[in-house]
């Protein structure tokens, strides 16, 4: 291992003391050295604090970036979801499908000390299928207990994409880029919870009216696999020197990159809801610790271009919490076996992580 940042001037051991008629000149030639190496040093700029620690091992690049990485993404969605009971309190089976308008507003340090924003409009669609069971209420005291299993397909397409940098010397620089990418992931996971609801009757010419309110702890546990394709594509930067100079200019990023991954995250959420006749107002909030490990390859698809393709490995930890709120209508009676609902809110949601890498 070698080259590793920061970098410090290595200081051998002392000459041992000489006598004689050569000390005087290696004494002085040795001061000569000294002397240059310091200039050599003084002229170096020091090293930003935001910088990433690198190391070359084994013929590739280690990084890390301690300085963590924030991430906000003001979710909004439209869930349709169905679910069958064939016993009043027993077991239940359920699936659903949402469509969720889910933009990603990214800020990290550059590695001068600045600051980089971007922003990508992405959609999602997912599909998921799961079956609960549990005892809703126990000895009539309106609290249950409740566990499951769930399996979710997501499919995310996003583009383009825009970010900035501001540095400290005044430099701005501003880019757009098209560089379409699509990602599934498969999550499988199990969650257990305590609830309560109270319920009462309201009076009137709409039989079976009710009013109520009800509230959760769950606990959840899932994890699964990821896959992304990223496509390069034309794009637009423009750039504020720190003399004030502009520039503009046009790239095209001829690359496409493959990318694997992993991720595993138990979550901790607390929920509570007020419904009046068919109609539903849930909200909720959760911690989740996050644990991605990804491999990425990337293609160069000049064919004049002699680049070898890339591989990125990754370890990206994190923590995330988010929010939501939520109307739901339900479509048939509360009390048959069937239910079908539809719901519309926002789910947002706010991450932290930090994230080593080695690339060959």
């Amino acid at each position: 291992m070698n080259n590793v940042s920061p970098s410090y001037a290595y200081r051998g051991p002392s000459p041992q003391q000489q006598t004689g008629p050569s000390a005087h000149y290696q004494q002085r030639s040795g001061g000569d050295i000294n002397d240059q190496q310091q200039n050599v040093n003084s002229h170096q700029p020091p090293r930003s604090f935001a910088a990433p620690y690198t190391a070359n091992v084994f013929g590739g690049e280690a990084r890390f970036q301690p300085i963590p990485t924030l991430s906000f993404y003001p979710r909004a969605y439209a869930t349709i979801a169905a679910r069958l009971t064939p016993i009043p309190g027993g077991p239940s089976v359920g699936v659903s499908a949402t469509a969720r308008f889910d933009p990603a507003i990214t800020l990290r340090p550059t590695e001068a000390g600045g600051l980089h924003v971007s922003f990508v409009p992405r959609m999602q669609i997912a599909a998921s299928g799961d079956v609960r069971a549990g005892i809703p209420n126990i000895f009539n005291t309106g609290f249950g207990i409740n566990a499951g299993a769930r399996l979710t397909q997501f499919l995310n397409f996003s583009a383009p994409e825009f970010s900035a940098n501001i540095e400290p010397n005044g430099a701005f620089n501003f880019k757009a880029n098209l560089n379409p990418t699509i990602s599934t992931q498969q999550f499988a996971g199990v969650d257990g919870g305590v609830e309560g609801n109270v319920s009462v009757p309201v009076p009137g010419p709409v039989p079976g009216l009710s009013l109520g309110a009800g509230g959760g702890v769950n606990q959840s546990i899932t994890g699964g696999p990821g896959h992304e394709i990223k496509v390069g594509g034309p794009g637009i930067e423009f750039a504020m020197s720190a003399s004030g100079k502009p520039t503009i200019t046009h790239n095209v990023d001829r690359t496409v990159s493959v990318a694997n991954s992993y991720t595993f995250f138990p979550r901790s959420s607390i929920n509570a809801n007020v419904h009046a006749g068919p109609v539903t107002v849930t909200t909720g909030a959760g911690v989740t610790p996050t644990f991605t490990v990804q491999h990425r390859v990337t293609f160069s698809t000049d064919l004049a271009s002699k680049m070898t393709p890339k591989h990125e490995f990754s370890a990206t930890p994190g923590v995330a919490v988010d929010g939501s709120f939520g109307v739901r209508v339900s479509l048939l009676p509360r009390e048959w076996p069937v239910s079908i609902t539809k719901e519309i809110g926002a789910d947002p949601r706010a991450t932290v992580t930090t994230r080593a890498s080695y690339t060959v």
